[in-house]
């Protein structure tokens, strides 16, 4: 007897392959797609941080060097001149020069009782993390 030699593949096996392919095709690009979106929100909610802990550094940096703080305008005076915080279209800006974007609300705040004054500061980003502090000084006037 003569053994027939197979050529090639048949309908079925070729449609094995095919839906074996198609079902990881589909597995690794929902794996893809997930992993991306996640790596953008993780790195919104780091710019966001960055931003608002900029933010932090500079007025604390402001307000230890500060002789004079108006509570109305938020503005530092300083031996380098004045240094004036607003807040609008969620960005704030330093003197004009934007410091950070995607911030929902800022807030200085002093207590001045005499010596010490205490400034509050509030600070909430779009990620709505919140940041307070409280920094103290001896030689600031109000």
């Amino acid at each position: 007897m003569r053994i027939k030699q197979q050529q090639g593949f048949t309908l079925v096996e070729v449609l094995a392959v095919v839906v074996i392919v198609s079902i990881i095709s589909v597995l690794l690009f929902s794996i893809l797609s997930s992993s991306t979106s996640t790596h953008q929100k993780q790195a919104t909610k780091n710019k966001n941080l960055q931003d608002t802990s900029y933010t932090l550094k500079l007025v604390t940096k402001d307000f230890r060097k500060a002789t004079q703080f108006d509570d109305a305008t938020d503005t530092f005076t300083t031996s380098d001149g004045q240094q004036t915080y607003t807040l609008s279209n969620n960005t704030i800006t330093r003197n004009g020069e934007i410091i950070a974007t995607d911030i929902k609300e800022f807030k200085l705040a002093a207590k001045n009782d005499g010596i010490p004054v205490i400034l509050t500061i509030k600070i909430v980003n779009t990620s709505d993390k919140e940041i307070n502090a409280e920094l103290t000084s001896r030689s600031i006037k109000n």
